[in-house]
């Protein structure tokens, strides 16, 4: 199993890039990124307009993009289109000013949805399990998760792990929910995922991943893998990371480790220290459901029925391109 190293600083903004790269630096990331890398980095836009505690800040995305692309030879940022086809990764991407971020850093814009789709199968967990994937990220070197420090109403935390959701192409991904743990190892796995940076400038608490409360925090977390990064965050948070699935899974198959005794943490995290909650609704808990069922998606996402299940338990089947406010 990797070892894990994770580090961390308080949020200052004058100083974000120099803090960054510094923090790079105490995790050898010399060792893994080279001149000639190929590197990709998955944002989390859940959204697609920035929300505290929801969506990946600019500051944090440039600044790392600025930090990579000064040490790699190529740097990819990318996402994929939004659940029900809600809102376009170009969208997405433009709202969050990326191609203005990636033209003043030199790193490159990719739509995930629009790449050529890859089928990866391998057994993880003892099943097999298989996964869609743009073809373009298997080509990468290593890859990099920006996750925010959130709660999560039925994985109970979006993480660096969880963030990997969005390489998946498909709009229509709910369908695809049964197993999804073993299916963001196996995301993980096959992007190269390396180091995980965690923009917990804010949290989001009580619900999520698109709404909640969110909580000033003040912290960026770096690790040199996704399970010790997660896993550190997870405690920072108040919760056990022996006790959510997907990362339990991530580390028995080598990703990470989970146990805080196999953490080099380089910082002390105590006065980031949150307790936060998760407050999960019967929408929610009808979601998770549909996580064992392909054929429950189907009939609760993509059916005759799925309008006349959102109208009962009073959420909008929205198509449509989201906009500032709404909930999806």
């Amino acid at each position: 199993m990797r070892k894990g190293t994770v580090t961390a600083f308080k949020h200052q903004q004058e100083t974000l890039e120099a803090d960054i790269r510094s923090a790079f630096e105490r995790l050898q990331w010399r060792d893994y990124i080279k001149s000639d890398s190929r590197v990709f980095v998955k944002p989390n836009f859940t959204l697609p307009f920035f929300k505290p505690g929801v969506t990946t800040h600019g500051s944090v995305i440039e600044a790392t993009l600025a930090v990579l692309k000064d040490r790699a030879s190529e740097v990819l940022i990318g996402e994929a289109d939004g659940g029900y086809g809600s809102y376009t990764a170009e969208y997405a991407l433009t709202n969050h000013g990326i191609p203005d971020i990636c033209r003043r850093t030199g790193t490159t814009m990719v739509n995930i949805s629009q790449m050529e789709r890859s089928r990866v199968t391998e057994k993880i967990n003892g099943k097999p399990i298989t996964v869609t994937i743009g073809k373009e990220l298997l080509n990468v070197d290593e890859s990099i998760s920006l996750p925010v420090l959130k709660v999560h109403a039925v994985t109970k935390v979006s993480l660096s792990i969880k963030n990997l959701w969005g390489c998946h192409p498909d709009t229509l991904r709910l369908l695809d929910h049964k197993n999804l743990e073993e299916k963001l190892t196996l995301i993980a796995k096959s992007i190269h995922l390396r180091f995980a940076l965690v923009d917990g400038i804010y949290g989001l608490n009580i619900h999520g991943p698109m709404d909640g409360a969110p909580v000033k925090i003040g912290v960026i977390m770096l690790g040199d893998n996704p399970v010790a990064t997660d896993a550190t965050a997870c405690r920072l948070m108040g919760f056990d990371p022996a006790k959510i699935k997907h990362i339990r899974i991530a580390a028995n198959e080598g990703l990470g480790p989970c146990n805080i005794g196999d953490i080099d943490i380089l910082e002390d995290l105590t006065i980031f220290q949150q307790k936060f909650r998760i407050e999960p609704t019967f929408v929610d808990r009808l979601g998770a459901l549909t996580f064992k069922s392909r054929l429950l998606s189907k009939i609760v996402f993509d059916s005759r029925l799925t309008k006349p299940i959102y109208k009962l338990t009073g959420r909008t089947h929205k198509r449509q391109i989201a906009k500032p406010g709404d909930e999806i």
